[in-house]
């Protein structure tokens, strides 16, 4: 019996040892507050970086659509001086050849003029009419300036379109010819 005794005390003993150690209640829910203030803070940080992305994408995508706009705008006004020879070559052949010209839409047809025209208040397009010389020897397109032996080509310029804004400023050069004349 004496054993016996001794082994439930022993068991006793235990247990309350073991409840001794059992961690307070004060302790823990101080320990869920902090998980609280890092979860919070976690979140919020990334609440923070998500906002800054989009504000940043939201920017790049606003001049991106200016670029866009320019390189339409470029494109339409190589597509309105060629709708211009199209109709007579005259419309190119009487423009003096290194002036910069504005297109305007009448209502019925594409013209040029020396008169600004401001484009969503924004652009700026202008083109300008260049003559082109080819080469005596065989009739490749030279520089005004190249020293070979070349002659004037009456029925070929070369078109020169702008598009400009306070950020922007592209253009693009291409070759128009007498086609219908």
């Amino acid at each position: 019996m004496t054993h016996e005794i001794c082994t439930m005390n022993r068991t006793r003993k235990i247990k309350k040892h073991y409840h001794l150690s059992y961690t307070p209640h004060s302790r823990r829910y101080g320990f869920s507050l902090i998980e609280v203030v890092i979860g919070v803070t976690l979140i919020t940080l990334s609440l923070v970086g998500l906002t800054g992305a989009y504000s940043f994408y939201i920017k790049a995508g606003l001049r991106n659509t200016d670029s866009l706009k320019s390189s339409f705008l470029l494109q339409e006004g190589v597509e309105s001086v060629t709708l211009m020879r199209d109709d007579a070559w005259s419309n190119l052949s009487a423009l003096t050849p290194g002036n910069w010209y504005h297109l305007e839409w009448n209502g019925n047809m594409w013209k040029s003029t020396t008169s600004p025209q401001v484009i969503d208040s924004l652009f700026t397009r202008t083109f300008t009419l260049d003559a082109v010389y080819r080469r005596t020897s065989d009739t490749d397109i030279v520089a005004s300036s190249s020293p070979d032996t070349k002659s004037l080509d009456p029925n070929i310029k070369k078109l020169t379109v702008r598009v400009t804004t306070d950020a922007i400023d592209k253009q693009v050069v291409t070759y128009l010819t007498n086609l219908f004349e």
